[in-house]
């Protein structure tokens, strides 16, 4: 294939990936809006909400968890402690359930517990907090939730310049692989997508496997890779093309 073929077969890849990327911020983006409107609706600045004001979140967190084709495992906000009048940590987040129904994310905020959840040290929280950006953060194996691989896609909530929390989503990686993977089987050689630290999120081979570490193949002057980061830069993922053209399936 020509170079400059194969270059537009890249560039439409990455720009596919960047959508998928989008979409989800997107719907991020909606939330953290609703709960920047609640603290201005408590009329006078420095004026904080409480607990039950978080509640009216609950519908719109629903809709987006049951919308058709949603690839929501769960989503909602987590906020820095004090920041509400009556709760030090509180986060107002709900997901979907082994069975299939919305609930609740019940998560332990005694100190003194030994099953004590401190979000204030995760990654998707100090990384918004400390730079003011969009993150994605893993795969990683989600022990709190759903015990597998997930995706933590986060957005910092700022009101008046002050930060307030998170608003965020997660996506089991199983379910944004396939998404992922429909742009990558566009390509004629073997691609996958890799995180910041190479591991696999994504191929259209059965030689890598998300979840692996793929750093080796990251360099961009060894094994004659083409590496393009993505324009999406909250993820800080790169597309990797390798010179092999993909075995198709049944193909001998």
């Amino acid at each position: 294939m020509a170079e400059d073929a194969l270059n537009r077969e890249l560039q439409d890849c990455i720009s596919r990936i960047d959508v998928s990327i989008s979409n989800i911020f997107a719907q991020i983006d909606i939330l953290a809006r609703e709960v920047c409107a609640i603290w201005q609706q408590q009329g006078s600045p420095g004026k904080a909400p409480a607990a039950r004001d978080l509640k009216s979140l609950r519908p719109l967190i629903d809709s987006h968890l049951a919308a058709p084709r949603s690839c929501l495992q769960g989503t909602g906000v987590v906020l820095e402690p004090n920041v509400l009048q009556d709760r030090e940590m509180y986060c107002e987040w709900r997901h979907l359930t082994t069975n299939g129904r919305i609930a609740p994310l019940d998560l332990n905020f005694n100190r003194s517990s030994d099953s004590y959840y401190n979000y204030r040290d995760m990654p998707w929280f100090t990384r918004p907090r400390s730079t003011g950006q969009r993150v994605v953060i893993g795969p990683y194996i989600d022990l709190y939730g759903q015990d597998t691989y997930i995706l933590t896609f986060a957005q910092p909530l700022n009101v008046d310049g002050r930060f307030i929390g998170i608003a965020g989503a997660d996506i089991a990686l199983g379910r944004f692989e396939r998404i992922l993977v429909s742009g990558l089987l566009k390509m004629s050689h073997e691609a996958f997508i890799v995180t910041d630290e190479g591991r696999v999120v994504a191929a259209n081979t059965a030689n890598w496997t998300a979840g692996e570490l793929a750093r080796h193949a990251m360099s961009r002057s060894e094994n004659h890779c083409t590496v393009v980061d993505l324009g999406e830069q909250a993820s800080h993922w790169a597309l990797v093309q390798r010179p092999c053209i993909r075995q198709l399936a049944g193909a001998a």
